[in-house]
């Protein structure tokens, strides 16, 4: 039996040279091997490598299905980034949410209604005890990073998350500490609500690639009602952030609804040991 499970997931550092990866992606390698107790290896999902023949090559958590090569298998959060995303075969035991399996079922291809981002999972396997030091968070997109953090250089009442990272426990932490979350980045609502903290996109740029379909899809996934994000080009009042997200009508997801995700995802997920 292998040691080691081969992941492709889109690396700032492997793919980009840069120094650290990006939270929402390097969540992917971290459950893998949280799950598995294996060895993940990281490879392209499109090229070719003889082990294709022999060993799967999985595909868990981002919005690459573009990326992706007919000898995948696609588990989890992966999900399309656009509408008209133009996704190979693969074989698919689940995906992000209800609009990547219409995309993927208008290629002609076979995709079951099995949803949720691997995410949700988290809690399963990282679920420290954290105060709550900020009565607000926000995660900006690595893209608005700078940009936000500007703004507040010298509000310490406000927690701004960097998700430029290469410590999944110290950047989850972080969200775990606040007790509701301002986002433009989807893995930061996605991680809040996994620890049932109360979480809102909101916008900070046009910086961000895509069409926004992949905000829709997590939060059809979870019985959430899609929302536009509201634009923000400046914010300094933390009280207006907080009304935010204690206003919104779309903050939070049922814990039951993220529980039934969280047994469905592992029901299906082929590298989970086999005692479970």
């Amino acid at each position: 039996m292998s040691k080691s499970i081969r992941l492709y997931w889109w690396s700032e550092v492997l793919i980009q040279k840069k120094d650290y990866e990006n939270y929402g992606d390097l969540l992917g390698k971290y459950l893998v091997e949280k799950i598995s107790h294996k060895k993940v290896i990281w490879q392209r999902a499109h090229k070719f490598h003889l082990q294709n023949f022999w060993k799967p090559l999985y595909v868990t958590i981002g919005s690459i299905l573009e990326h992706i090569g007919t000898h995948c298998t696609v588990w989890g959060g992966s999900g399309i980034i656009s509408r008209d995303a133009q996704i190979a075969g693969a074989t698919f035991l689940a995906v992000r949410g209800p609009l990547s399996r219409k995309r993927i079922q208008e290629l002609g291809y076979d995709c079951p209604a099995v949803y949720g981002d691997p995410a949700l999972l988290l809690p399963l396997h990282y679920n420290p005890i954290v105060e709550k030091e900020y009565q607000l968070g926000i995660v900006p997109h690595i893209n608005d990073y700078e940009l936000v953090q500007e703004w507040f250089k010298d509000n310490d009442a406000v927690k701004i998350i960097n998700f430029k990272t290469n410590d999944v426990e110290q950047t989850t932490s972080e969200i775990i500490s606040c007790e509701r979350i301002l986002s433009s980045s989807l893995h930061g609502i996605i991680v809040a609500h996994a620890y049932q903290i109360p979480a809102v996109q909101i916008q900070f740029s046009d910086r961000i690639y895509g069409d926004g379909v992949k905000y829709y899809d997590y939060l059809m996934s979870v019985g959430l009602e899609p929302y536009d994000p509201e634009f923000i080009s400046e914010l300094h009042n933390i009280e207006m952030g907080i009304e935010k997200v204690k206003q919104h009508e779309q903050r939070l997801p049922q814990a039951e609804m993220i529980q039934e995700i969280q047994n469905n995802l592992m029901k299906v997920c082929p590298f989970k040991p086999t005692d479970l």
